[in-house]
């Protein structure tokens, strides 16, 4: 991942929880507990990708969803800025690039992404590394912004997107530029039947999609074959 977005993260950690809340309406609470819930079985290991400040670890413990979430985040600051929430559950921590996981081949039953996905240099990459830490039949869960097809995601988009989260974004965190680059990174990225093709490409199937919010944000579960 670029040196230019991992500063930007770092810059606005302290007030990333906040910002979140805020921005969404505290929306981003209940797509992640939603997406948890598509989840199939009792896994026991979650590796929580992109983790920031641990927000969708706690989520999944307290689902039930894991007895150990391991979480990974190329930005030291923002797991810093989490290491209190942390310190309460079972959750250890790692700073380490998506591309070069530094964990054994079949470590989890379940590697998830909330809102990171789009952020990472190669993404077929990436998710060629996340199924190779899975146990055979495990699953990823991705919580993503995708490229807007539909009319209601790209009104809102081209115009709160745009406009409005730089803006309120900005005033919270203080850099206005890197709730801009929120907006851009979400127009250049995959859209829904791209993201499909791709998760299918890198060899996981069965795959359940989950719409929130009339299509602004999307879940999917995917399953490496048995």
């Amino acid at each position: 991942m670029s040196e230019a977005v991992q500063t930007m993260f770092a810059a606005i950690a302290k007030r990333y929880d906040l910002a979140n809340r805020l921005l969404s309406c505290g929306r981003d609470v209940a797509w992640r507990r939603a997406s948890l819930r598509m989840l199939e079985g009792q896994p026991r290991r979650i590796l929580d990708l992109a983790c920031g400040t641990y927000d969708f670890a706690i989520d999944a413990l307290g689902a039930g969803k894991a007895v150990q979430v391991h979480g990974a985040d190329f930005c030291l600051p923002m797991l810093q800025a989490g290491e209190a929430k942390r310190a309460r559950h079972a959750i250890t921590a790692t700073n380490g690039d998506a591309l070069h996981l530094p964990y054994a081949d079949g470590s989890f039953d379940v590697a998830m992404v909330a809102y990171g996905w789009r952020n990472f240099d190669d993404k077929l990459a990436a998710l060629r590394e996340l199924k190779r830490v899975l146990k055979p039949g495990g699953q990823i869960l991705i919580l993503e912004f995708f490229r807007a097809e539909s009319l209601w995601p790209r009104l809102f988009h081209g115009t709160f997107g745009r406009f409005g989260i730089p803006v309120i974004g900005g005033l919270i965190s203080g850099d206005r530029a890197a709730y801009r680059y929120l907006y851009t990174s979400i127009k250049g990225f995959l859209s829904v039947s791209e993201a499909t093709a791709l998760i299918t490409e890198a060899g996981f199937a069965k795959q359940r999609w989950r719409s929130c919010f009339g299509g602004i944000s999307h879940a999917v579960v995917a399953r490496i074959p048995d």
